[in-house]
């Protein structure tokens, strides 16, 4: 049965620019603190970060199954063995000279596992959530986010 999952986080940093690390995996290991690179791995259809597009960070794999920059990014996430999927939605809303950041996400469990579940993925949602808000408001120069064509 899945588990539904939100966390939410605030920045100064305008949704375009929260957007933009969001959908562009190299930018990820500026925000993200994974332990490997993330890469894309194929692009989207009509964008090479939009629809379509296939991300990894090992050993989860990720397409992007919504793009409506600046407000909507989602994806479908996958691990395995053993097989566990993850729907994630993430929102952007403007809000008093900033942005609220909305992560949310509906995840297949483990059977007898779900307050387990329900509430290490709830920390690390919303470790991401500000993580990713906390970077976009100081985003250096260097950053990967920063480079044209990104959206």
């Amino acid at each position: 049965m899945p588990h539904e999952i939100e966390a939410t986080a605030r920045s100064t940093a305008e949704p375009e620019v929260i957007f933009k690390h969001l959908c562009l995996a190299e930018a990820w290991g500026e925000w993200g603190g994974f332990w490997l690179r993330a890469r894309r791995e194929a692009d989207g259809t009509e964008h090479p970060n939009g629809i379509g597009a296939v991300r990894s960070v090992p050993p989860w794999r990720e397409e992007v199954v919504a793009w409506d920059p600046p407000r909507h990014y989602g994806y479908v996430a996958r691990t395995g063995p053993p097989r566990r999927r993850a729907l994630v939605d993430v929102t952007l809303e403007p809000q008093h000279g900033g942005t609220l950041i909305r992560w949310r996400g509906e995840v297949e469990g483990f059977p007898g596992t779900g307050p387990f579940t329900r509430a290490a993925l709830r920390r690390r949602f919303g470790t991401y959530a500000r993580r990713v808000a906390r970077h976009a408001e100081r985003c250096e120069p260097g950053c990967p986010a920063r480079l044209p064509g990104v959206l």
